[in-house]
C-alpha cells in the first residue's frame, strides 16, 4: 500500500498534518522558518499576517 500523498493544495491539512508529527519545539522552530520565507520573499503578505495576528 502507498502511503498517502500530503496535500500541498490544502494549507489546513498541511499544516494540522505537521503539527500531529513534529513534537511541539520542532513545530515552533518550524513556523519561525515559514515566517523567514514570508518575510523575504512575500513581504507584503507577511506585513498583512502580522496586522491580522495582532488585531486577535
Amino acid at each position: 500500500m502507498r502511503p498517502k500523498r500530503l496535500l500541498y493544495d490544502d494549507a489546513f491539512y498541511c499544516v494540522r498534518h505537521l503539527h500531529q508529527k513534529m513534537d511541539a519545539e520542532t513545530f515552533v522552530q518550524g513556523a519561525r522558518v515559514w515566517m523567514d520565507v514570508l518575510r523575504e520573499q512575500h513581504p507584503d503578505a507577511c506585513k498583512s499576517l502580522l496586522a491580522e495576528l495582532g488585531a486577535r
